[in-house]
């Protein structure tokens, strides 16, 4: 399985997510594509991001039976700003899902500064609590929740829930003609 992504986190996620789907995987995690954007700010955003990192995975590990694309963002509803989470699962044949992560509303003055200073969320949380690389550890869900969620656990949930048309496909159908 291809991750288009380098992040621990992402391919700890993806790992966990597909053993407990198909048994033991081997992972090859490469950079993800250029011209994402570094802090999406809606749906369409991380959906794109998604999708277009299970692309760039295929692309960058031939032969992959599966590619994974993980995107996490800020999206705004009813004025308030959560932070989701989506996972894009391709496979060989070409045949492709998107599931999503628990979402969780992210504190005011967090994103108040993702707005107001063009800040990516893992930069804010520096900013205010000092601690560098969340992204690539806990997440921001794992300081806010104080350790009973991860960062971790909402990808590892996004992927599974993309990997429901393959775990169990003749429910699905339609859904994954291509």
């Amino acid at each position: 399985m291809a991750v288009a992504s380098l992040n621990p986190v992402k391919l700890e996620a993806a790992r966990s997510a597909f053993s407990a789907a198909f048994g033991e995987v081997e992972v090859a995690g490469s950079e993800p594509p250029p011209g994402l954007a570094p802090q999406p700010m809606s749906m369409r955003e991380i959906l794109l991001g998604s999708s277009a990192r299970a692309s760039w995975a295929c692309a960058s590990v031939p032969g992959a039976d599966y590619c994974v694309g993980i995107e996490s963002g800020a999206v705004e509803l009813e004025g308030e700003w959560y932070a989701a989470t989506a996972a894009t699962v391709r496979s060989r044949s070409g045949r492709q899902a998107t599931g999503f992560g628990p979402a969780y509303p992210i504190p005011r003055r967090i994103s108040s500064l993702m707005i107001s200073e063009g800040l990516e969320m893992e930069e804010a949380m520096e900013r205010l609590y000092g601690i560098p690389d969340l992204g690539r550890r806990e997440g921001a869900v794992g300081l806010l929740s104080k350790g009973a969620s991860s960062r971790l656990e909402l990808c590892a949930e996004a992927v599974k829930m993309a990997l429901l048309p393959f775990i169990s496909p003749g429910d699905y159908r339609r859904r994954l003609a291509m």
